[in-house]
């Protein structure tokens, strides 16, 4: 998807926090956001926000001489969700379509997302966890594709999420193999990252080649970009994934948590949401 001008007040709100983490001073920050601003107003906007946003992001890294401003956020984001993990595997058991609750799971942890706009409480939303349909109507889809295949790609997003996305891979019965960052892309899952939530145990763990949150796939490996093509089901999780593969020619599942207007408009689902969009592949002339 484009870049829209609404994506600029979000991407400026994670600057800002980004920021904040460095021992910069006021003025020093001030001339990065002021920099941040000019280089805005020469973004090709047809490229997807977040790839814009981790061009603007390795920059800063640049400016302040650090490589990943998140390391220990996403260290302690992954260390409360672990805390949740025994409460969200009790859910699991308990549900009677299990394959449903696991969805939920997954696309509950994407909130976590340091980017995310909106405030909320875990405990809340894990409470209303049923309480509503999830959008996009392709479970059942999902479900049948599940049974003709022999592995999945999972496109990993940020860190703390990697934790939820386990219970989801617990409870499939095909291999997994998970792709997360190959360079500091905010708080998007590395693969120190994604070994601290224990994906390892349940998954391959395999990079993209990509520093962008998403999966720009330009920016990926060419080994990368053969296995997404080649890869008989492939599910992206996360706002980011769909900014960047919305227009992919392949068929692939979005599934995520809706936290934006402008996302809300791209997918067709209300924000807040928890969607699973089956996208299919696109038919030859």
């Amino acid at each position: 998807m484009e870049t829209y001008q609404a994506c600029f007040p979000c991407i400026m709100k994670l600057m800002e926090s980004t920021l904040n983490k460095t021992d910069m001073d006021d003025l020093s920050r001030q001339v990065i956001l002021d920099t941040f601003e000019a280089d805005w107003v020469k973004t090709d906007l047809t490229l997807p926000p977040a790839r814009t946003a981790g061009l603007i992001y390795h920059k800063v890294l640049q400016e302040v001489h650090q490589d990943d401003l998140f390391k220990a956020h996403k260290e302690s984001s992954i260390q409360q969700a672990l805390t949740l993990y025994p409460r969200l595997v009790e859910l699991l058991e308990q549900a009677p379509d299990p394959l449903d609750a696991a969805i939920r799971i997954s696309a509950l942890g994407n909130i976590l997302d340091a980017a995310n706009p909106n405030s909320y409480d875990m405990d809340e939303e894990i409470a209303r966890l049923f309480d509503d349909k999830i959008w996009g109507d392709s479970l059942d889809i999902f479900r049948e594709k599940l049974i003709n295949v022999d592995s999945l790609l999972f496109l990993a997003d940020n860190a703390a999420e990697a934790v939820f996305d386990k219970v989801l891979i617990e409870s499939l019965a095909v291999p997994v193999i998970y792709a997360v960052k190959s360079a500091p892309a905010f708080d998007d899952a590395l693969v120190t990252d994604a070994r601290q939530a224990g994906i390892d145990q349940v998954a391959s763990l395999i990079e993209s080649g990509s520093p962008y949150p998403g999966t720009y796939l330009p920016s990926c490996t060419p080994e990368f970009q053969e296995l997404f093509f080649s890869a008989p089901l492939v599910l992206a999780k996360g706002q980011a994934n769909f900014e960047t593969l919305s227009d992919t020619s392949r068929e692939i599942f979005f599934l995520l948590k809706v936290k934006c207007e402008v996302i809300s408009t791209e997918i067709g689902f209300p924000k807040g949401s928890l969607a699973l969009k089956y996208q299919r592949p696109l038919q030859s002339t």
